[in-house]
């Protein structure tokens, strides 16, 4: 009995021994020195080629582990009679051969040479049973289809010298969950790299990836997030590359080298707010397309078209922040069935609106035509609508020409109401920018009509509304609501100085954007008035208008006709001019409320209160502007809690650019 359990162990000890062979080999030999084809695991020194991995797929069909650290690929110029799959082919030098590998289904484990500097078409193609690979610092070139269909790669990490990453590379890899391209120097990602690859999710691209290739990443359901590091040198995103994903955020600030978005590029994903920045150029056909879940959308200003198909489909985006100032060309289909808008502002610059465009829009009750001469229409461009129940409003110049063209004749035309005519006598001119301002320092309302003087459409009268006109007189307006921020600067006040019963409270401002205008409440004392605001150096070109609004309420209101911005970054912006009727002591306080900074664009940044001691000839102390002292909760937009009960001034430090819900309300943090 005893010799026998011997003998049963010393048979399993062989059949364990040898299912792991170390071997060393010259190029094109490796069949004569492996001599048992069922081994599991098998290490190559020496020197193998193309002929080598033509064996080893061929013959060794129980193969778990291969193991090439210490070979050396070398250069074989094939021929018809080798069999080879590319035939007559040049082999090159430390390049893992043309479909090397391809279709061992039963290989879980690869170790690459340590001098390989290519991975040539195919090599690990439908590998199945591959887990992970550990690429060589070394390596400079994954080809095409190099690991298409390992569907049992979880992590793949592409970093050091590789500078090309082939089509189809990566794709259909179904287990693939996180990938991380970072590379020393710049690479472009191939077509379809990692198409197909429906478990991935988590997504980092470092700074040197240069292009996006067309569908980069179609059809990978499960990727929510993609990570573009700060600094990159992203140039182009290509046709389709998230098409069909699962993508919920996409932040594109920090590609300041991103100049073009390619065809259906971000159709069909689950997007619920994307901003296009400025610095994207070029945009083609069908970009959001039938994005559903988009709710906020911001293009820029100086976008001058929609391609085809834009946003067909993207039927919950609040408002039409789409319709910028100078948009010229409306493609076929581009805001086709957004149900639910029920106005729309077709701007001055549009001279083309395409085939359907607008069709399916059935909650539409008004539209207003900014453009002179009517905008030319492609084919049913309203199908779906019922104009004959449609408001279109149009400049009187332009009346007869809607009611006699075709597809516009069929709605309800009227005379529109021009936005900043607050006197309604027709025009937009200097006269409504003086009523506007008297109204709002000192109240008047003799020849305006004070429903009109929100012309921003913000819900409130303010300094907005001011340059709002001047930037309609200019040509320079907006066609959005504006945004309102918190206000995003310190305002210091440098000291007063007394004379008997007179100070000046000189205030500066630090910013970090710039502004054009601004406005603010002065609450004083009984016994102390405020004599005027007299502007520094930062403010030449604008106007500024101090008024009693009401009792111990002054208004200070400070704009500029031509729309220029302040001087500078930071300094002395104002000075206040108060007296009293007795002498100013430590207790008098002088309270400065609704702080509003308005942008050329007419975009809000504001504050609610600073509190201002009148204290002789001592400064006053450094106040930083907070929204207010109660604690707020910060949310993103998906809803989840980021912070609780902490100052407005902690609301947003630190914070990576976005937009956030701060006390319930909207702040944009660039």
């Amino acid at each position: 009995m005893g010799k026998r359990v011997y003998l049963l162990a010393l048979l399993l000890a062989t059949v364990l021994h040898i299912q792991a062979v170390t071997v060393t080999s010259t190029a094109g030999k490796l069949s004569t020195v492996v001599t048992n084809y069922n081994i599991t695991a098998l290490t190559v020194n020496g020197t193998i080629d193309a002929r080598d991995f033509m064996f080893i797929t061929d013959e060794m069909h129980k193969l778990k582990t291969l193991n090439l650290t210490n070979a050396t690929i070398v250069a074989y110029n094939s021929t018809l009679a080798d069999g080879l799959l590319a035939g007559e082919y040049h082999y090159p030098d430390n390049t893992l051969p043309y479909c090397a590998l391809t279709g061992l289904v039963t290989l879980e484990t690869v170790k690459l040479p340590s001098n390989l500097t290519a991975i040539d078409y195919g090599a690990l193609a439908g590998c199945s049973s591959l887990t992970a690979i550990n690429l060589p610092s070394s390596l400079l070139t994954i080809g095409d289809d190099a690991f298409n269909s390992c569907s049992s790669l979880t992590t793949v990490t592409i970093a050091g010298s590789v500078n090309r990453l082939g089509s189809k590379a990566f794709a259909h890899c179904v287990e693939l969950t996180t990938l991380v391209i970072n590379p020393n120097g710049t690479i472009e990602i191939g077509d379809e790299a990692f198409a197909d690859c429906q478990s991935l999710n988590n997504v980092s691209i470092g700074t040197n990836v240069i292009a996006l290739g067309n569908g980069t990443f179609t059809g990978c359901k499960a990727l929510k997030n993609i990570q573009i590091m700060p600094g990159s040198k992203l140039e182009d995103i290509g046709d389709m590359t998230f098409y069909n994903t699962a993508l919920e955020e996409l932040d594109l600030e920090y590609t300041p080298n991103l100049k073009h978005l390619g065809a259906w590029a971000l159709a069909c994903t689950k997007l619920k707010n994307f901003s296009l920045p400025a610095h994207v150029k070029s945009l083609d056909e069908g970009t959001l397309f039938y994005n559903n879940q988009l709710t906020t959308l911001e293009l820029p200003k100086t976008l001058s078209y929609l391609p085809d198909y834009m946003l067909a489909g993207c039927n919950h985006i609040k408002g039409t922040p789409f319709m910028t100032k100078n948009m010229g060309y409306i493609g076929d289909f581009a805001i086709y069935n957004q149900t639910q808008h029920k106005t729309i502002t077709v701007p001055m610059r549009v001279y083309y609106i395409g085939s359907h465009a607008m069709a399916g829009i059935t909650w539409m009750q008004e539209i207003t035509s900014e453009p002179l001469q009517v905008p030319e229409l492609g084919n049913n461009v309203w199908a779906g609508i019922n104009q004959s129940n449609v408001k279109l409003n149009v400049k009187e110049e332009s009346l007869n020409d809607y009611q006699a063209a075709e597809q516009w004749q069929n709605f309800l035309i009227n005379v529109a109401q021009l936005r900043g005519d607050i006197n309604s006598d027709g025009y937009v001119n200097t006269l409504d920018a003086i009523g506007e301002w008297q109204y709002l320092v000192e109240g008047i309302i003799q020849g305006i009509n004070p429903n009109l003087t929100d012309v921003t459409g913000n819900g409130r009268t303010d300094v907005a509304d001011i340059v709002a006109i001047y930037n309609i007189i200019n040509g320079t307006e907006p066609t959005e609501s504006p945004i309102q921020f918190w206000f995003d600067g310190d305002i210091e006040a440098l000291g007063s100085k007394t004379e008997t019963h007179k100070a000046k409270i000189e205030i500066s401002l630090e910013n970090t954007i710039s502004y054009t205008a601004f406005q603010f409440d002065i609450i004083t004392p009984s016994h102390i008035t405020i004599d005027g605001a007299t502007p520094s150096s930062r403010l030449l070109g604008h106007e500024i208008h101090c008024g009693k609004a009401e009792n111990d309420i002054y208004r200070v209101v400070c704009f500029s006709p031509a729309g220029d911005d302040f001087e500078g970054d930071n300094g002395l912006l104002v000075t206040l001019n108060i007296s009293s009727t007795q002498n100013l002591n430590i207790n008098d306080i002088i309270n400065l409320r609704r702080i509003y900074f308005i942008d050329r664009d007419e975009n809000t940044y504001y504050d609610n209160n600073l509190y201002l001691k009148i204290i002789g000839t001592s400064a006053v102390e450094n106040i930083t502007v907070d929204e207010s002292d109660k604690p707020v909760n910060v949310y993103n937009t998906q809803g989840q809690l980021l912070r609780q009960n902490v100052t407005p001034s902690q609301a947003t430090q630190d914070l990576p650019a976005g937009i956030y819900i701060v006390g319930g309300k909207k702040v944009i943090v660039k």
